[in-house]
């Protein structure tokens, strides 16, 4: 029988690219195996992933060398639409898959494309909404979805396709830690009933390693067999050193942003944010948690005026947001996206984070000298001339932050900022945001990384469908493991060796 997956010498450069995206790369894959690849960011992990069903090189143009056959094609001889009956490709950016205006008609694309009864297409729409924690999303709006719904909704029209393969490149990024776990428990559930072949880009690989029948590391276009054991994973060269410990709590001062008995719905019977009350002082650095849906980013965007309060108070060192001017408040509440590609529209890096000053009155010299500054924070200086869309998803983050950080807010937003990075980029987002807060910005976080928020923030907010359910001091927040296990945040009290794992590496 064919292998499920085989490469031969696969070599690949983009077109006008400098040097090799992959170099002489070989391996193969049993039916039902699983393989898992890790590595740093721009290592050519979703080149990789692109090559498996042929959007390298007839999408994505450039010289490719070597062999690659999945399910028994050739796919130099075959088309990206006939490999895809077969090869099922879950993209790191969910948005760029998602076509259908609600949730069934996205789901529904892909079969009707292969002529499924419309029937069995109502059944495959269900099941896949079910196994990936979106039952009775179909007539959801997919422009209503939190960036991680949208996650869970590209694996499901993926898994609708019914794929003999299914490759992944970084599936939970956005997910929360309980989406994460209940994905791979599906995912090995798959590969043991039905023989699923898997491949798998993740940057964390503690929880993954039990399902994977195989390792790589990939670096700089190179591949290498690494095995299953997690702490030699960890010490792969790429990784920087550990990110520092969390500092002291430090006393209040004034208020800068309150929020008051806020509510928020897209539709009637849908409220999304109920009764939310919040106060963020000046010396704060939050780290605001919760499921996917919860209403974190919905309630953020509430602080600088993005969604108009309709329902409530959110005011802004004492005065009401809605007598402000909008400029104004833009420059006071930073805000960085969940996906840096929603903020980012210029044609050089330089532009772009030039762009917030302009309309300042500052002279060019003053604009230029708080550019120049605010690129060598977050170390794009050597990329100023660069087109943003050139660059790594983890560069475009970082340009995103650099963009707000040159107004010089009081407050900075920052939206799931270290998504699908490696370690050395979440240390270098991370220590950016953390020379911001020591300078005296106050820092709202949104993450799922319940390690990264203990050691960088002082106070923790979690929220559950709408609500508001803690908000104390992080150096307390284990104190409170129900709620914690209510969010999906750590393991739940029935399983206490997680648990004392966890706590031992926070404490």
């Amino acid at each position: 029988m064919d292998k499920a997956v085989e490469l031969t010498q696969v070599s690949f450069q983009y077109k006008a690219a400098d040097r090799l995206a992959l170099k002489e790369i070989s391996f193969s894959l049993d039916w039902g195996e699983c393989a898992v690849i890790t590595g740093p960011s721009a290592s050519g992990k979703s080149t990789l992933c692109r090559c498996m069903n042929g959007l390298v090189p007839q999408v994505c143009e450039g010289r490719l060398t070597g062999r690659i056959v999945v399910a028994g094609m050739d796919t130099a001889a075959f088309r990206v639409q006939a490999l895809a009956k077969e090869v099922g490709l879950v993209m790191q950016d969910p948005e760029v898959q998602i076509v259908g205006r609600t949730v069934f008609e996205d789901l529904a694309f892909g079969p009707r494309n292969f002529l499924v009864p419309k029937r069995e297409i109502r059944r495959r729409v269900s099941r896949s909404l079910i196994q990936m924690g979106l039952g009775g999303y179909e007539g959801r709006p997919t422009s209503a979805l939190s960036g991680g719904e949208k996650q869970r909704l590209t694996i499901a029209g993926v898994l609708a396709m019914n794929p003999a393969i299914l490759v992944l490149d970084d599936p939970t990024s956005e997910l929360d830690p309980a989406g994460r776990s209940a994905l791979y428990r599906h995912l090995a559930d798959l590969k043991q009933v039905s023989g699923l072949t898997l491949v798998i880009v993740e940057q964390k690989t503690d929880d993954i390693l039990d399902m994977a029948d195989r390792v790589f590391l990939l670096d700089t276009g190179e591949l290498k067999e690494v095995g299953r054991d997690s702490d030699r994973i960890l010490q792969i060269p790429f990784s920087g050193p550990p990110l520092p410990s969390e500092t002291e709590p430090k006393a209040p001062s004034p208020p800068v942003l309150e929020v008051k008995n806020l509510n928020f719905a897209y539709t009637r019977s849908d409220p999304i944010l109920r009764d939310i009350s919040l106060t963020l002082f000046q010396t704060d650095f939050i780290a605001l948690m919760g499921h996917n849906g919860a209403g974190k980013t919905s309630l953020v965007k509430h602080l600088n005026g993005l969604i108009p309060c309709r329902s409530g108070e959110v005011s802004f060192c004492g005065k009401s947001i809605d007598t402000l001017k909008a400029g104004e408040l833009a420059r006071s509440v930073g805000f960085v996206f969940q996906n840096p590609d929603h903020q980012i529209f210029e044609t050089s890096v330089e532009k772009e984070v030039a762009f917030g000053l302009s309309n300042q009155g500052l002279s060019k010299k003053e604009i230029a000298g708080r550019v120049n500054q605010a690129l060598c924070l977050t170390g794009l200086d050597e990329v100023r001339n660069h087109h943003p869309f050139t660059l790594g998803k983890g560069i475009r983050q970082l340009i995103a932050v650099a963009s707000i950080v040159v107004l010089g807010p009081r407050v900075l937003i920052v939206d799931e900022p270290t998504t699908g990075m490696d370690r050395q980029g979440v240390r270098q987002i991370m220590d950016i945001i953390g020379t911001l807060h020591k300078n005296g910005t106050a820092i709202l976080l949104i993450t799922h990384d319940m390690d990264l928020a203990a050691r960088h923030a002082e106070r923790i907010v979690v929220m559950d469908r709408g609500s508001i359910i803690l908000d104390a001091p992080m150096a307390r927040s284990l104190e409170h493991t129900a709620l914690l296990a209510k969010a999906g945040l750590i393991p739940g009290e029935s399983s206490p060796s997680a648990g004392q794992q966890r706590r031992s590496r926070w404490t």
